[in-house]
């Protein structure tokens, strides 16, 4: 017992002291973590309001319980089946070729030889990013606008009639999901570009010395090389399928479009901050959430049955 007790103080000690080396980490880590803290797992209890008969006067613990009632309501609600079509439509497309766009757009840049043309490339394809969805969405509006934006003006000139794009509810998805790739496709392209410096050049000069092409590099080494990677953002990707982000949903919607730009964000956005029925609309991003995470659990299981790699 002495012994247990001399060897338990001696391994506190050496803790405390590695703690104390690297305090400069942990108080760099320490803000993150507290956010993170406070602003992901600290919520977390309100989920159980999506599982009540929430009144504000009551409070979240003094409202009764109902269980399931909330999600079978959204179950059975008459907007459910467009939802569900709208939000897999625009998610699939979405990923089908929102995806494969800033692996294609790193690989292009990495063959630039140029190094300042490919840095005003990449600095160019960034600055997206930055900009608000309202932005971004106005600037859409500009340029489809049916009065004064450049597609019509150009359609007009040929001799074509005016199109009003927004207003057309099977023109929604291509725009937004055109308009979504162009904000994030230079920004994604980052992590590909990381994993692409990281290979190896002994390989590109040993293909060379065998007569390979560039594009054969590309295929037959650069890719493989960087599949880890392609595979780690796809299956985290696939938690996304359920959600196709509120911003750009609804700085683009519009009562024309609604048939088909109605998703889970925007309709928890009417029935919770708009009606005020707040256990209804967490009972809604509830479902979406394990929606998500089934489809995150099945990609990997998936991933790793076809090519044994995968998160966990």
């Amino acid at each position: 017992m002495k012994t247990d007790g001399i060897a338990s103080s001696s391994n506190s000690k050496t803790l405390f002291r590695l703690l104390w080396k690297y305090r400069d980490c942990y108080l760099m880590v320490l803000l993150p973590l507290t956010l993170l803290i406070v602003f992901s797992y600290g919520p977390m209890y309100g989920v159980q309001i999506a599982f009540k008969d929430f009144k504000i006067n009551r409070g979240i613990w003094g409202s009764d319980w109902n269980g399931f009632t909330n999600i079978l309501k959204f179950v059975n609600d008459f907007h459910f089946s467009r939802i569900i079509k709208n939000q897999l439509r625009i998610s699939i497309l979405g990923m089908l070729f929102g995806f494969p766009a800033p692996i294609i757009f790193a690989l292009l840049l990495n063959e630039i030889a140029h190094l300042k043309f490919k840095r005003i490339v990449q600095t160019i394809s960034y600055l997206p990013h930055f900009l608000s969805w309202v932005i971004i969405a106005s600037f859409v509006m500009q340029i489809l606008s049916p009065e004064a934006g450049i597609v019509n003006t150009v359609m007009n000139y040929f001799g074509l009639p005016t199109y009003y794009f927004l207003g057309d509810p099977n023109a929604f998805t291509t725009i937004l999901i055109s308009a979504s790739i162009w904000a994030g496709i230079g920004w994604s392209s980052i992590i590909y570009l990381a994993a692409i410096t990281n290979i190896d050049q002994e390989m590109y000069e040993s293909a060379a010395l065998d007569g390979s092409s560039r594009f054969q590099n590309v295929i037959y080494i650069t890719l493989p090389s960087i599949l880890p990677t392609i595979t780690i953002l796809f299956i985290l990707g696939m938690r996304g399928i359920m959600n196709t982000g509120f911003d750009p949903v609804f700085n683009l919607q519009n009562p024309l479009n609604l048939p088909a730009s109605q998703t889970i964000e925007t309709y928890i956005y009417d029935q919770g901050i708009v009606q005020a029925r707040y256990s209804y609309s967490s009972a809604i991003s509830f479902f979406q959430s394990m929606i998500g995470l089934v489809f995150v659990f099945l990609t990997n299981w998936g991933s790793k049955k076809m090519s044994g790699q995968g998160i966990f």
